[in-house]
């Protein structure tokens, strides 16, 4: 008996077969989607779900005098050891050097690009609960050559090869690999390719052991007594004013639970972990649940069409003998060969597209990692989805008459019902919105791409001397002469960071300064180069001078940008401002100058060429005008090779870099796009089904029309008329929502475009032409079908 259901459900699929394919297309891409948006609410909510300890990072928020404050996850080393010392609470503590991309891993000389890495001390695998797969626990990490790996990271650059005791080269050092590690779920922000010894910073950090010292660990603790959290961090704060106050410095610690890490909105600075807003979090949710719920919707209306169209055979069936229970295991049948298939498309779709979202939306989702939870999601839409399409399709066969089930009266909607036009609207709702939407994510980015940063970055590239040892002034001299004998080569200037980076990718240095007659403190970045700065990248001053050209004299002199004029103290051209033991003359305002990428704010900026040791210019920018610059860094390279032996080289072309400001916006904008063309693919098979059975069920209104003299065009036009309408209607109903979504996501950026309604207006007739063509084509066959054919069955 199934052998017969099962070859009548094939029978009837083929039978139907374009109404069969546009059901898979749209229920295929909406559960591709359905499913991408599941794993990624199961992946983003569990982050570091798997902790079986109560685990909290430190927070930092620091101020000088009650002036301008950072707020940041970063320490000194000191505080770790000193809070177990101290406080009985505290029952243990890991001191982690910030997470950080190594773009120069080699191993044989073999380069490997953007090693995830950390440094960090032995007790860090038994604080974080993570299993050596290879090497003694006790004493892993304790040499400052120590470094160990993760199984992945192992198995895919080393394979077969016995990686323990195997020397590999990173940040111009060489270590030795003493282990392998486990890797934790993907879900987590403590996941690393690579953990080196954290001894290996205390030779090049001269303020390690200093409170004041520089601020690049990020410190995560323990509790015995959960209750006690808050009277601890009372305490704490009292140290940490004893510890800051002689230096003017107030810093105030706060704690964030490691669950909470990746949800993070309080605005943290210099925040290197991977991190996600509650409101991108919603977003995506709500985007795939939506085209979920429109290719549902689609599906399910266009096979109970379907079915309405084959009623009268059905009836036909009870009335020849065959059951209720029958007719609904014969459906059933069929609804589960067609989501079965549907069900094979969107798990393969879906695999091949996960590189790309997981990539645009900053995303770590898994199918291996949540097999089993994927079939459930499978089993729950298939068995919702038969039983109330079997439901639907079968509903009237027990309550209507063979007389009116011949008589054409059964349909689920007729042409005069507004259900299928209620479907139009909702669809094309969807479809203006989204895309309305990614036109503008995309409008952005662009915007920002040719946005003035306020500097020439233009024919730039970039030397950058990742040096152990201080290199002196003497030698980098001599290197930017020899640079200035190539031919190709216009200019040559020292900095020590790249301005237009983005907070926290590179060495940008935020120190404490004093302005004027005021003894407030404030924080400011410091920017130190030579003084031809200004004049390599044409910088404008808005008021002032620029240095002068006795190097005495420039020494002692300093340009800032406008933030200056809110400190306390400012006096204009010529105020005193104290840095440490030096004192710089304001001798010019800078024009408004991005150090940061234009989706942050630029704070107080302070530019000097004091050449003073603890300034280490080890960015060598170069302006050429060659049309081969590959040829260029050949050559730099050879050069390089001369001065610096013992220095792997690190060649960046500064356009490259700034475009990496926007990565995030650009991804978002590419998965925007993606949705929206699933979402139009879906509304148009929609368009495609609805329309074609309108236009079966008018076949004989339609030559009637003809005989009484209407022409091809007056038809197509009648039905065009029909339908655009209601699509029409839907984007007149997608203005406000757009409208209001861009401008909430607009407001995040300084600099920002105007919502451009022509664009969204053009769009709206790309997609209307489209809708045309769709009903055209499916009307046109009808349409040259001879009248006769048609009537003489009336």
């Amino acid at each position: 008996m199934y052998k017969l259901y099962l070859s009548l459900a094939i029978r009837n699929l083929i039978k139907n077969y374009q109404n069969t394919i546009i059901n898979l297309l749209g229920l295929s891409l909406g559960l591709a989607s359905a499913l991408f948006v599941f794993l990624f609410y199961q992946s983003e909510s569990n982050f570091d779900n798997f902790f079986d300890e109560d685990i909290y990072r430190m927070n930092y928020e620091m101020s000088v005098s009650g002036g301008n404050s950072l707020f940041t996850p970063l320490c000194s080393y000191p505080h770790g050891v000193n809070y177990q010392e101290k406080f009985d609470n505290v029952t243990d503590y890991a001191t982690v050097y910030r997470q950080h991309n190594i773009s120069y891993f080699y191993f044989k000389n073999e380069k490997i690009d953007n090693v995830k890495a950390i440094a960090a001390e032995n007790n860090y695998f038994q604080f974080f609960n993570i299993p050596l797969l290879e090497g003694n626990e006790k004493t892993v990490l304790n040499d400052k050559k120590d470094v160990l790996l993760s199984a992945s990271f192992a198995k895919k650059y080393f394979g077969n090869i016995p990686v323990i005791g195997q020397e590999v080269e990173f940040k111009n050092d060489t270590f030795i690999v003493k282990g392998i590690f486990q890797d934790l779920p993907i879900n987590s922000h403590v996941q690393y390719d690579i953990i080196y010894s954290i001894n290996s910073l205390k030779s090049k950090l001269h303020t390690f052991y200093l409170w004041e010292g520089v601020n690049i660990f990020n410190l995560y603790l323990k509790f015995q007594h959960q209750e006690e959290i808050p009277s601890t961090l009372a305490q704490i704060n009292q140290l940490l004013s004893v510890k800051f106050s002689p230096f003017g410095i107030n810093n105030k610690a706060t704690i964030q639970h490691i669950k909470e890490i990746h949800f993070d909105e309080s605005g943290l600075s210099y925040n290197y972990v991977k991190s996600r807003s509650y409101e991108s979090f919603l977003i995506i949710i709500v985007v795939g649940i939506t085209i979920l719920s429109l290719a549902l919707f689609n599906f399910i209306v266009l096979y109970s069409v379907q079915k309405d169209k084959e009623i009268t055979s059905l009836t036909l069936m009870k009335i020849f003998g065959a059951h209720q229970k029958d007719l609904i295991r014969s459906t059933c049948l069929e609804i589960s060969l067609l989501l079965l298939v549907a069900t094979g498309i969107s798990f393969i779709f879906l695999y091949g597209m996960l590189p790309f979202l997981n990539e645009q939306l900053n995303a770590v989702v898994s199918l291996r990692q949540y097999l089993k939870d994927i079939v459930i999601f499978y089993f729950i839409i298939g068995i919702l989805l038969t039983i109330s399409l079997s439901y639907l399709s079968l509903r009237r066969v027990s309550k209507v008459s063979l007389a009116k089930s011949l008589s054409g009266q059964t349909q689920l909607f007729s042409s005069k019902n507004r259900t299928e036009k209620g479907l139009l609207v909702i669809q094309f709702l969807i479809v203006f919105s989204i895309v309305s939407i990614g036109i503008t994510i995309y409008q952005q980015y662009q915007h920002l791409l040719i946005s003035d940063y306020g500097f020439d970055y233009s024919n730039t590239l970039v030397l950058k001397l990742n040096s152990n040892d201080k290199i002196s002034n003497q030698k980098l001299e001599n290197f930017k002469e020899e640079i200035k004998k190539i031919a190709d080569v216009d200019d040559i200037m020292l900095s020590n960071e790249m301005i237009g980076l983005g907070e926290g990718k590179n060495s940008s240095s935020i120190f404490v300064i004093t302005v004027g007659a005021s003894k407030k403190e404030e924080l400011a970045n410091i920017l130190h180069a030579d003084d031809n700065h200004l004049d390599f990248f044409n910088i404008q001053l808005k008021e002032g001078r620029l240095f002068d050209k006795n190097k005495q004299l420039s020494t002692q002199q300093c340009i800032v940008n406008e933030a200056f004029k809110k400190f306390d103290g400012w006096d204009g051209i010529g105020t005193k401002v104290v840095l440490g033991d030096e004192t710089f003359e304001v001798v010019g305002i800078l024009q408004p100058l991005s150090i940061n990428s234009l989706i942050e704010e630029t704070g107080p900026l302070l530019l000097t060429t004091s050449d003073e040791d603890g300034w280490d210019r080890y960015y060598v920018n170069i302006k050429y005008n060659s049309d081969n610059p590959i040829g260029l860094v050949e050559q730099l390279e050879d050069l390089w090779e001369q001065y610096f032996p013992n220095i792997r080289s690190e060649i960046l072309f500064y356009d490259q870099e700034l475009q990496q400001n926007y990565a995030a916006i650009q991804g978002q904008q590419k998965a925007g796009s993606f949705f929206g063309i699933i979402s139009l693919l879906i509304a148009t098979s929609g368009l495609w089904g609805i329309t074609r059975f309108s236009v079966l069920q008018r076949k004989k209104e339609m030559s009637i029309r003809k005989v009484n003299g209407a022409s091809r065009l007056d038809i197509l036009m009648l039905f065009n008329k029909d339908y655009l309408q209601w699509i029409l209607l839907a984007f007149l109903i997608s203005l406000p929502i757009s409208h209001y979504f861009c401008t909430q996501w607009l407001s995040n950026f300084p600099d920002r475009i105007e919502i451009n309604f022509l664009i969204w207006g053009t769009l709206a007739f790309g997609i209307l032409l489209m809708s045309i063509s769709t009903i055209t084509l499916i009307c046109w066959k009808v349409v040259n079908i001879n009248p006769s054919k048609i009537l003489r069955d009336l």
